[in-house]
């Protein structure tokens, strides 16, 4: 009987200890994971726009969405290292005139959460993204209502940002970035001051709360150290300034 208990008990493998990897390999696994998965969803795309009829234009822009990102954070650890970007950003690109020349109508009601909007503006491409600022439901999400804000500066700034309301502590931080980027966009504060100002708010991601459930190309926590502030870049591009950290767009 012992013998067919044996035979017959579940056994579960010892779990393996995994002590915490080094800032090196986990540059590398970010790099391999997302050139992973951006090939993924450049193969789903080119599925999705194939079929008969094509895909819904909710689907492909969320499949453009995460392929952007993807392809945004390998762009962004060569930024931060020097390295030309515009490889990866050209794939973006191309992603969406491919996208748009089979569904024209892929961004029409999209409330996009601003990273794709704030790369076409610093790249200076013509894509339809909406520019107008947040409305009231995006005020549940703390990034997105700073983003959209932005957004709508970079095209008119003129136009004043309220500040998110909500009692978590998490969105003081939040209305601060907001208050030192507009500030520098619409020049309400010394350029250089500016500058300093936000580039301490991006380091300070790396440990503040707020970024901890973020997605990664949030820059909270570890990928902090692998990115750049692409709000900041776009701003001081819109202004021709230049801050000498490795969040200058020096491309061109």
């Amino acid at each position: 009987m012992r013998f067919l208990k044996d035979l017959f008990r579940i056994r579960h493998a010892a779990p393996v200890a995994r002590g915490p990897i080094s800032d090196a390999q986990f540059r590398i696994n970010v790099i391999e994971n997302c050139q992973l998965w951006l090939s993924e969803r450049e193969d789903i795309l080119h599925k999705k726009l194939r079929a008969d009829p094509p895909e819904h234009p909710g689907d492909l822009f969320y499949t453009l969405e995460k392929l952007s990102q993807y392809a945004l954070e390998l762009a962004m650890i060569d930024w931060r290292e020097g390295k030309d970007p515009s490889p990866w950003l050209a794939e973006v690109r191309s992603a969406f005139a491919t996208a748009l020349a089979v569904r024209p109508d892929i961004m029409v009601g999209h409330r996009n959460p601003g990273h794709m909007a704030l790369l076409s503006d610093l790249m200076e491409w013509d894509l339809p993204f909406e520019t107008a600022p947040p409305g009231e439901e995006d005020l549940k999400y703390a990034m997105i209502w700073m983003d959209r804000w932005i957004i709508a500066g970079l095209s008119d700034p003129s136009c004043w940002p309220l500040k998110a309301e909500a009692p978590a502590t998490k969105i003081q931080f939040i209305n601060t970035c907001l208050d030192d980027y507009w500030a520098l966009l619409t020049g309400q504060i010394d350029p250089e001051e500016g500058m300093r100002r936000c580039i301490r708010n991006y380091e300070r991601r790396a440990t503040h709360p707020t970024f901890k459930a973020l997605r990664s190309i949030d820059a909270g926590g570890r990928y902090n150290a692998l990115f750049i502030d692409l709000t900041l870049a776009a701003i001081m591009k819109k202004r021709g300034l230049v801050s000498g950290s490795v969040h200058d767009w020096r491309w061109g």
